[in-house]
């Protein structure tokens, strides 16, 4: 059996400036994955100082060496993902490491259905999908495990 719910009806949903759906961010770390966060150089000084970090062992750690910039970095992958998202034990949640002080581009991502990336994210680890409506589909025992875990993100 499959179940339709309006993404509003299942998590505190808002309308953005565009008119898209937004809802919270569930810690998929799918755009952890999919994108290399983009540094300007006072960022990359920022999250050295922050990593207690020389600004050159952080470059030379942390960085991807096949960026060719010099005033901007890309942060590096290991293992097909950010190097400072982790998983949490025995559940489907990606925590970043460096939350309080990540880049701009990072803070300036906002989740939403209508993201490839967050529908990745739902068919992943929840079994559910999104349709052209904006309605979160499946079966209600998927539905209502993602409730419940949305309910402990707060």
């Amino acid at each position: 059996m499959i179940a339709e719910v309006n993404i509003s009806d299942t998590v505190a949903a808002d309308v953005s400036a565009q008119g898209k759906s937004v809802f919270p961010c569930f810690c998929c770390g799918v755009c952890c994955t999919d994108f290399q966060p983009h540094l300007e150089l006072a960022e990359s000084r920022l999250i050295a100082d922050r990593l207690g970090m020389s600004l050159q062992l952080f470059l030379d750690e942390c960085t991807d060496p096949r960026w060719p910039g010099t005033e901007t970095h890309l942060l590096r992958h290991v293992d097909g993902k950010c190097l400072f998202l982790e998983q949490q034990a025995g559940k489907a949640k990606w925590l970043c490491r460096i939350h309080a002080f990540k880049p701009d581009c990072c803070l300036q991502w906002a989740a939403g259905a209508e993201k490839n990336e967050c529908r990745k994210g739902l068919s992943r680890y929840w079994g559910l999908s999104v349709d052209d409506s904006g309605n979160l589909t499946g079966s209600p025992a998927d539905l209502e495990c993602f409730r419940d875990f949305l309910k402990t993100l707060n």
